[in-house]
């Protein structure tokens, strides 16, 4: 075995990977989400059949560049399609609210009791009735909001032009609600990046275009009747 050229390898592929990883960005190796973990997983294999293989060291080295290009590509298209981001990502799901159990979501995650005490432990959250929402993200971690901190719950309503209907119920919303809004101040949909909602307060960011460098959130307190009044700027 010519343990030089071996070395060499190692280290070809260890600052390879180390770029990969940069060029990646800090989202796949903090925040690892499905569709991140796969990348890895074939990034990890395909580096070690590079060093296990000489003949196989070049063809290496270009399908780690392949895998990348592909890679940003998609990353790329699900940055300006957010309809599509749950089927690669999946979306976070509620598992308990003011103190309940939402056993049917807890089922339909494979997420055991066992496993949300684990988590609970982690967040020093000693027992459920502590809990105003634990939210189990895309990449396995769970959120825990505690009842001591967030005497009401404010929620996004809107993400990437996408209204998030799964948290319109804890609000006490529909989609309805949510439209009448956006009419009632002349705001489209598509334009919105982020919205919450919470405490009759509609809190928002939005484009008039895709060439912004800072956006300024902006705030609507609406009337309970009406769920609008003036309009007032951050």
């Amino acid at each position: 075995m010519n343990y030089g050229f071996l070395l060499f390898k190692v280290l070809a592929i260890y600052v390879v990977l180390i770029v990969i990883l940069r060029i990646l960005g800090k989202r796949e190796v903090g925040q690892l989400s499905i569709f991140d973990l796969v990348v890895l997983l074939i990034l990890a294999d395909i580096a070690s059949i590079g060093i296990d293989n000489s003949d196989f060291f070049i063809p290496s080295l270009f399908c780690l560049a392949l895998i990348v290009f592909f890679q940003k590509i998609i990353a790329s298209f699900l940055l300006h399609h957010a309809k599509y981001r749950s089927l690669m990502d999946g979306s976070p799901v509620i598992l308990v609210e003011n103190g309940h159990l939402l056993v049917q979501n807890m089922k339909k995650e494979h997420y055991t009791i066992d496993d949300l005490l684990s988590q609970m432990r982690t967040e020093h959250v000693l027992d459920i009735n502590e809990i105003r929402l634990a939210v189990l993200e895309t990449n396995g971690t769970l959120s825990i909001f505690r009842n001591s901190r967030f005497d009401t719950i404010r929620l996004p309503v809107i993400c990437s032009g996408l209204i998030l209907k799964e948290n319109l119920p804890l609000l006490h919303l529909n989609e309805a609600d949510i439209h009448k809004i956006l009419s009632d101040y002349h705001l489209e949909l598509k334009k919105v990046l982020y919205a919450s909602y919470g405490e009759k307060l509609f809190y928002y960011f939005y484009r008039n275009d895709h060439k912004e460098a800072v956006l300024v959130g902006q705030s609507i307190e609406l009337s309970p009747k009406s769920k609008s009044s003036d309009d007032k700027t951050d």
